[in-house]
């Protein structure tokens, strides 16, 4: 599939194609980026994940 028909896709619909077609990376890709354009969104690193999750476990 290319980028161009991934832009008239939905973010619901590229998710149901990214699990349908996980070896396509590019797809991936963009659903991540359509992710990160959703406001209100927090943004933090793999390495803050690392920290913040156990403690959060800990506490529910």
């Amino acid at each position: 599939m290319t980028e161009s028909h991934f832009e008239g896709m939905t973010r619901q619909e590229l998710l149901v194609y990214v699990r349908r077609n996980p070896q396509d990376i590019e797809a991936f890709h963009k659903y991540v980026d359509m992710l990160r354009a959703v406001p209100g969104r927090v943004k933090i690193s793999a390495e803050e994940i690392e920290t913040e999750l156990p403690k959060r476990l800990q506490t529910s």
